[in-house]
């Protein structure tokens, strides 16, 4: 028989004594590919490579050279097991029990299928496909009969699909014995092949059993020409024996299956990447690329180049992270790559720890409370949140269950004080702890193996701004290209500068914007602190974006990240502030100044990104405004240990413009975004309730002129309604405010763009149709019965939430006119019996969740949106 000749070793990695590696993406990968190979005419050959040669003229292993030109995120593996047809004193002499048992070591070594949202797909030719199949089967097996073992269980369900080249699933009487043929030194394996083909029942039904259990996706393909058996197939005296089928159609056929006008050597061995063979198999690669049972929820995102730019650092962390202590600390300063350190690690890790819990930007929770309400509320068992859906849980299960806690940025000694709280609480000996820090005094009381985040060294910082200044294939033209090594230079190796110039030179091709990014890059040497020097690197980008493009950064940066709005309603208020288009924010994400999300996500940004909008944001005198009121920027009752009450009133209200207060009362009046929660100040809010309980003088807002965001989370008056600025866009109360009356009136109806009301409204007024520019509205707790028709003329609205409205009865005939509604949610709405008979009307609608009786009752939910959930 013609078997795959002897290939010399190409360039792979041995994982592990049967795992190679063909090809690795060199970030995260997000699919494994496994390659497992037939029997082999000689023990000399290198069967992972040998089987899977093509066929066409440059005699390639085409698994490792064509599959990552079309998966470049995947990674290509291939295992090499004793499959020789002759025998020797080292080979053709296990079976195929023997092999499954230990390829099933190997690959967990190997880390496949140890990833829950990482999926796997298995390749077979041949015997190769037996092994496949004889693998899961025991593997089966073994973990039923040892619960805890995790690691096979992980596998099995990281399977998502198996292919198979000319595999006998139902035997073969002509399998390996052509014509009664007497192979020299036969290997006993080939006496257990026939055994197996003979027997191929009892394996088929094993198997198929768990692809209906594990729902795994099977396709394949069969020959349909006549293989040539060769003897001394390697010698210069090969002799063709004869030319018979080895696979016949009817034992290869199973699942997705089509015949092929292929050979059983050549069917896995295609002439080019337009062969059917190799075709069939990428479209079940694309079919099957993602895990459909297991995805986690917090696998997070690194930039692609960052596993090679930190490859040796990430290696020596891992070791300490595997052998102990159980807390590692990575130290360095903002910029310098350690949340993406952090992230690498969670990523390589977290599949191997039943609870997993990422924080990012601890710096923004100054108490043990705080980040103790975000843990909980961010924990993940096996990938899957906790807190979300029937499935709660209590801290207490965390009691001796290995955990990977990874708390970002921490800044203050309740931070540490918190973590050696969860570790004593935790009291399990494998759980590790991961944290990123810029002082490294703030560990001293850590038990930890601190690490220093160092810059990068010239080479590799030319390789990252390269990478995002030519992301193309083509090279820079010479007059650009002399600039590089200048430019990088003043970047002084830090991931983020070099990140956010190389994308703002990016589409530069003009040498004298290249020379003024230099210019402006010289001019930030001379600032003194590193955090400073950060700054004015990164102020190069955002001094050339344009005015509008300036103002949505900062409003980005010093209110909606970090914040529980969305970037959908950050849009919309845009939409009226700005006339926005989605270009503006599209120029943003390309110049990395914010990341790429979708827009029912909260805005994200790097920390010293953020920070420096919040620079440019709070200081007064920037083009006349301020954006935050902060304790820092603001003087209030609140914050200052000498305030006078009586200078207070004369320099917060006077309108006096000789009076020497006249600069407190400008600056109150340029306030553009105001934050009010309750607890302690913190950067960018201040609270309704001081510790005193003196309350917040709603004068206050009035004066704010500008405000254009009014973002409070407590109780206030019914009178401030009446006191609202003109200009506010986006609006959250909490209080009594009982109805629309006084919003309307003073005008906010052209404005107001996002409503979110917690407060008894009896009654919505028929004006409500004035507010022709509102994209989100939120009601809670309210008391009106029904809504007016009028309701229906709001043109721009999308989004529309109601939660615990137990008086509301009905929905108006006129509901089916908001054309533009895309996401309605109805939460614990007793009294709603039945949407209107109109509603089938909206046209845009794309979510629709429902609570409460009317999920039972409601029938034509799906049949008017094929999203809708029950809620």
């Amino acid at each position: 028989m013609s078997l795959p000749p002897a290939c010399s070793a190409t360039s792979t990695s041995r994982l592990s004594d049967s795992v190679y590696e063909l090809y690795n993406p060199g970030v995260e990968s997000v699919l494994d590919v496994v390659f497992f190979h037939g029997l082999q005419s000689s023990h000399t050959s290198v069967p992972h490579l040998s089987t899977w040669i093509s066929s066409g003229s440059h005699k390639e292993v085409w698994p490792q050279t064509w599959i990552p030109q079309e998966f470049p995120g995947a990674r290509i593996l291939s295992v090499e097991y004793d499959a020789s047809i002759s025998t020797s004193p080292t080979h053709g002499r296990l079976d195929l029990y023997l092999t499954a048992e230990s390829l099933m070591h190997n690959l967990i070594f190997a880390k496949v299928g140890q990833h829950p949202w990482r999926p796997v797909i298995l390749v077979g030719h041949s015997y190769g496909g037996l092994v496949i199949k004889q693998l899961c089967v025991q593997a089966h097996f073994s973990e039923s009969l040892h619960r805890s073992d995790k690691q096979i269980a992980r596998f099995l369900n990281s399977v998502t699909g198996i292919f198979f080249y000319g595999t006998p699933h139902h035997g073969s009487s002509s399998f390996f014995t052509p014509n009664g043929t007497k192979l020299k030194d036969a290997s006993p394996l080939l006496d257990y092949v026939k055994l197996l083909c003979a027997d191929a029942g009892r394996l088929h039904e094993y198997f198929d059993a768990l692809r209906v259990n594990y729902k795994w996706s099977i396709a394949g393909v069969g020959e349909s020409r006549p293989t040539t058996f060769m003897l001394d197939a390697e010698s210069q005296n090969a002799v063709a024996v004869s030319r018979e089928m080895i696979v016949v159609e009817a034992s290869a056929r199973y699942g997705d299956f089509t015949v092929e006008h292929e050979d059983h050597i050549s069917l896995c061995q295609p002439e080019s990447r337009t062969s059917n063979t190799y075709i069939r198999l990428t479209s079940f690669l694309q079919s099957n690329k993602v895990n459909r049972r297991r995805l986690p929820d917090n696998l997070q995102t690194v930039p692609k180049m960052a596993m090679s730019l930190h490859s040796d650092l990430l290696v020596e962390v891992q070791k300490i992270l595997r052998t102990g202590p159980a807390a590692v600390a990575l130290c360095g300063m903002g910029g310098v790559g350690k949340t993406t350190l952090a992230k690498l690690l969670f990523n390589e890790l977290c599949a191997e720890y039943e609870y997993t819990c990422f924080i990012p930007r601890c710096t923004d929770m100054k108490n043990t409370k705080e980040i103790e309400d975000k843990v909980n509320s961010s924990m993940h068992h096996l990938g899957k949140q906790l807190t979300q859906g029937v499935e709660k849980w209590n801290p207490t299960d965390l009691r001796q269950q290995t955990l990977l806690l990874v708390l970002d940025d921490i800044d203050n000694g309740s931070h540490v004080a918190f973590l050696q709280d969860i570790v004593l609480k935790n009291d399990c000996a494998n759980s590790r702890y991961i944290v990123t820090c810029r002082d490294r005094n703030i560990l001293n009381s850590l038990d930890s193996c601190v690490f220093d985040v160092k810059f990068l060294n010239p080479e590799s910082s030319t390789k990252l701004f390269m990478s995002y200044a030519f992301p193309y294939p083509t090279e820079p033209s010479p007059s650009l290209n002399k600039w590089v090594p200048k430019i990088v230079a003043k970047c002084d190796g830090l991931p983020l500068t070099l990140e956010v110039i190389g994308t703002y030179l990016k589409t530069k091709v003009r040498e004298s914007i290249w020379m003024e990014c230099l210019q402006a890059l010289d001019e930030a040497k001379d600032v003194g602190r590193l955090d400073d020097k950060l700054w004015a690197q990164l102020r190069v980008s955002y001094d050339r974006l344009g005015s509008q493009e300036k103002e949505i950064f900062l409003d980005a940066a010093s209110f909606f990240s970090n914040s529980s709005w969305k970037l959908r309603e950050a849009k919309a208020c845009w939409r009226v502030l700005y006339g926005y288009k989605d270009i503006q924010w599209q120029t943003l994400i390309d110049l990395s100044l914010v990341y790429d999300v979708t827009e029912e996500k909260s805005i994200q940004m790097h920390e010293q990104l953020r920070s420096l909008g919040i620079r440019l944001a709070s200081g007064w005198g920037t083009g006349g405004r301020c954006r935050t009121w902060t304790p820092k920027n603001v003087p209030s009752r609140f914050n200052s240990s000498n305030y006078n009450e009586s200078i207070a009133e004369g320099q917060f209200y006077s309108n006096d413009p000789g009076s020497s207060s006249t600069d407190m009362g400008t600056h109150i009046e340029e306030v553009i975004a105001l934050r009010i929660s309750r607890g302690t100040p913190i950067e960018g809010i201040i609270p309704l309730l001081h510790e005193h309980s003196m309350l917040l003088d709603l004068r206050d807002i009035g004066q704010m002129k500008k405000l254009q965001y009014l973002d409070s989370e407590v109780f206030m008056r019914n009178e401030v309604g009446g006191k609202l600025p003109k200009n506010v866009t986006l609006l959250r109360l909490r209080g009594d405010v009982n109805n629309l009356h006084d919003l309307v009136d003073r005008g906010l109806a052209r404005s107001l763009a996002v409503l979110d009301l917690r407060a008894p409204l009896t009654c919505l007024p028929t004006t409500v149709s004035d507010f022709q520019n509102l994209e989100v509205m939120k009601f809670a707790k309210c008391l009106f019965e029904d809504l007016p028709e009028a309701f229906g003329q709001l043109p721009r609205l999308r989004h529309l939430t109601f939660r615990w409205c137990e008086n509301l009865r009905s929905l108006p005939e006129a509901f089916g006119g908001l054309s533009q509604l895309q996401s309605l949610k109805l939460k614990d709405c007793w009294s709603l019996e039945a949407l209107p008979d109109r509603f089938g009307n909206l046209s845009q609608l794309q979510s629709l969740k429902i609570s409460g009786e009317l999920s039972q009752n409601c029938l034509r939910a799906s049949e008017i949106c094929p999203s809708y959930k029950a809620w």
